[in-house]
């Protein structure tokens, strides 16, 4: 992957590399050239997008693609449209040789959230923000790539693994204990599937802990406001049997 890109440079100030980047510029910093548009995902599945763009019929001006579209079609066919890796592969094939484009709109938005700089500024983490970067601009460059996309999301296992647990810190200080839960329980299985890094994984722990913490004293405080309603809904009774009892005496 590219080295952070020129193009974002003056969203540094100066050469202080503890300073935060001037994302109200972004718009005007963008690079001119013209990235390639997503390609748009108009097909329930691969299985239905494999039939459409690999039927013979799309090729008749070219008998030789006429007949590879008709191989690829059959094997799509027996493959099923259960057969997600299998349908991979043949997808691979077909843009090798068909030269056919899959659509990539899906992945693309997803990536690109994953990699919106802007996210990591608050509170503010110059080393995410400078690889968030320098992924979204290698997504944009490969917005009608599916296989290079698929590539980028890979490699990005490790700044996704950095980005659930800064997420995860993140809404435990807002008190979002579910939010906080579900982006744990991602890094948990990201850094599982790296090797288990036991840095990231104590983070995950205290950040588990904190999360405990939260959900303990939330209890605490929910009880004795249940207990403060009863103790004024029992001295209310208590005040109103007091006035209805010296009204009966009177």
């Amino acid at each position: 992957m590219d080295s952070t890109n020129n193009q974002w440079s003056n969203l540094f100030a100066g050469s202080n590399p503890e300073a935060e980047p001037n994302f109200t510029n972004m718009d005007d910093v963008a690079d001119i050239t013209q990235y390639p548009n997503p390609i748009p995902d108009s097909y329930s599945s691969l299985y239905e997008e494999l039939l459409s763009k690999c039927d013979f019929g799309n090729f008749r001006d070219n008998l030789e693609k006429a007949k590879i579209a008709n191989d690829i079609y059959a094997k799509v066919k027996f493959a099923g449209g259960d057969s997600l890796n299998r349908l991979r592969e043949i997808r691979d094939e077909a843009i090798d040789k068909l030269g056919i484009k899959i659509s990539t709109e899906k992945k693309y938005n997803s990536l690109m959230e994953y990699f919106n700089p802007i996210q990591y500024k608050e509170p503010y983490d110059k080393d995410l923000i400078a690889q968030a970067i320098d992924f979204e601009n290698n997504v944009k460059k490969n917005a009608d790539n599916i296989r290079q996309l698929e590539q980028i999301e890979i490699e990005a296992k490790p700044f996704i693994l950095k980005r659930s647990v800064y997420f995860a810190k993140k809404s435990t200080e807002y008190g979002d204990c579910n939010n906080a839960k579900l982006h744990c329980c991602e890094a948990t299985n990201i850094n599982n599937e790296l090797g288990a890094d036991s840095s990231i994984q104590n983070q995950i722990e205290e950040i588990e802990s904190r999360i405990n913490e939260i959900e303990t004293n939330s209890l605490k405080e929910e009880k004795k406001e249940n207990i403060t309603a009863i103790v004024g809904f029992i001295v209310l009774v208590t005040i109103i049997l007091i006035v209805f009892i010296i009204g009966m005496n009177k």
